[in-house]
Formats: structure tokens, sequence, C-alpha cells
């Protein structure tokens, strides 16, 4: 099965050396004439992997996923707790409820508006760029640009 995935898709290793592993594309890449990949950095590892095009397949990320991947961002809020003030931890963590209610009842408008405000305000208060490269925020992003119509 031939598709072209775009910088910036999700997709999933269903066969070959990645097997079962996570990423996004960052560029389409052609080690031979006949063979097409794609460069993908792989979630768990961090790094950037060429994958045969015919490993690869969509990344389809299921309500339940989402609802794990928010718990992980609470997990991450709470484990830098003391980076942050009680206040914006309260509504941080209120925000990430508001934008689970958003993606279950699918809202795009709130979900939108829900992520783009928890996405900004965690890469204000923790200024770092490991919430930038944080995979719960771009699975929870493409969940609902995908989804959400």
């Amino acid at each position: 099965m031939s598709e072209n995935y775009l910088q910036g898709n999700r997709v999933i290793a269903f066969q070959g050396k990645f097997q079962g592993k996570s990423g996004e594309v960052i560029r389409s890449e052609y080690s031979n004439p006949f063979q097409h990949g794609y460069i993908v950095k792989l979630d768990e590892e961090g790094i950037e992997e060429y994958i045969l095009e015919m490993d690869l397949q969509t990344e389809n990320l299921k309500p339940d996923d989402i609802d794990v991947e928010i718990t992980e961002l609470q997990k991450l809020i709470n484990q830098e707790a003391d980076k942050i003030s009680g206040k914006v931890k309260k509504e941080l963590t209120e925000h990430l409820l508001h934008l689970q209610n958003a993606l279950k009842s699918q809202d795009k408008l709130e979900s939108d508006s829900e992520y783009t405000y928890i996405s900004k305000e965690m890469k204000r208060v923790f200024q770092d760029k490991s919430i930038k490269e944080n995979v719960s925020l771009k699975k929870i992003k493409h969940y609902w640009e995908k989804s959400l119509k």
C-alpha cells in the first residue's frame, strides 16, 4: 500500500526493524530509485530513523489513546509541580479536563482552543524544549486535526 505521508504526519511501523514503533514524519527520502521511505522521529527513542514506506501506516489514535495521553500530561504537571504555582497547576488540570471533554464531544473549535491554551501555557511555565517536543501534546494535536471535522 503506497501512501504519501507529509511532514508532521503520525505513523507507526507495522513490520520491519522498527515494528510497533510510532513517530512523526520528518521528510520523504529515497535510498535508491526503487525504495521510498521516510525519516521518522521515533517517539520513545527521540531519534530520527529511515523507515521504508512499505513498513509504515498512518497512526490511527482512538479516544482511549487520547485519554492515556491526557493522563500522561497530568502526570507531567504533577511531577513538575515545584516549578509552577498552585494556581497554574490547577488551571492546567482544569483545561486538560475541558480538552478531554471537548474531544469526546467532537467539538473541534473547543478542542483547538483548549489545546492552544494548554500547549502555550506549558511551554511558558516549563520553559524548555521537552514541552515543545512532548509526544502526548503531538498525539493529541494529530488526533483532533485528523478526527474532528
